[in-house]
């Protein structure tokens, strides 16, 4: 909880959001300015919200913040930063694995109403950086088969170790509910889809049943091979907006 009050703290002030009695005084010290009190057609916006459930089955596993530009009252471009945290999350076939990453991206996002109330389109594009090295579970498998007159079998040992992460977009749709001045509360449905690197390893062990009723060891061989694991999910997404 304290690292992620501190990443909205840092990242807010790096936005550029105005923080009360730091700016310089006025001509007419009485009148205070709102920041907040209404709602411009162009200038600075910013978006703050995070993920309360995937739907691969993780709580509250991200947040980000983004900053931008709004060039009409419709469209925006901004980029961002986050932090995301991924539990057994699926990456090839019967690999799944626990991920951490610091996704940076370009958001452009499409309002399509003026009003209170107003469907809204994201797309976001960039990288997703890996925080930690994470490894797989070991996958096994087992053939048996006959050798002349012996019973024989192969025993397959596989796992991934994932170095690096990949670029990755995510396409969201939902609404914009203004709350008070440029003051907005947002909710998405989003599909991500991106991608991680890292290293294959594979054993490969024959073995041979000998009369006694005991498997032994004819050979052993070992592979190491890269990987890239492709990840995707949908997700839902909720914050603030101004």
């Amino acid at each position: 909880m304290k690292r992620t009050l501190v990443f909205f703290l840092v990242a807010l002030i790096c936005c550029g959001i105005p923080v009360p009695g730091s700016g310089q005084s006025t001509a007419v010290p009485d009148k205070k300015q709102n920041w907040f009190s209404e709602e411009k057609a162009t200038g600075f916006y910013n978006v703050t919200s995070f993920t309360p459930v995937t739907f691969n089955g993780d709580l509250f596993n991200g947040v980000q913040t983004i900053c931008g530009y709004k060039i009409i009252p419709q469209l925006a471009v901004g980029g961002g930063i986050g932090y995301e945290g991924f539990t057994d999350i699926p990456t090839y076939d019967n690999f799944k694995t626990n991920l951490s990453v610091l996704p940076v991206f370009v958001d452009i996002r499409y309002t399509a109403l003026k009003g209170k109330v107003s469907p809204v389109v994201a797309l976001d594009a960039g990288y997703k950086i890996l925080l930690n090295n994470p490894a797989t579970q070991v996958v096994l498998d087992t053939s048996y088969y006959p050798v002349f007159t012996v019973d024989g079998r192969s025993a397959y040992a596989d796992y991934d170790v994932y170095k690096s992460g990949g670029f990755f977009i995510t396409a969201g749709i939902g609404m914009k509910v203004r709350l008070y001045g440029r003051l907005s509360a947002l909710i998405a449905g989003e599909y991500s889809f991106w991608t991680i690197t890292g290293d294959r390893y594979s054993s490969k062990t024959t073995q041979l049943l000998g009369n006694t009723g005991v498997w032994a060891n004819v050979s052993k061989s070992e592979s190491i091979t890269r990987t890239l694991a492709y990840v995707h999910m949908f997700q839902i997404r909720v914050g603030i907006g101004f």
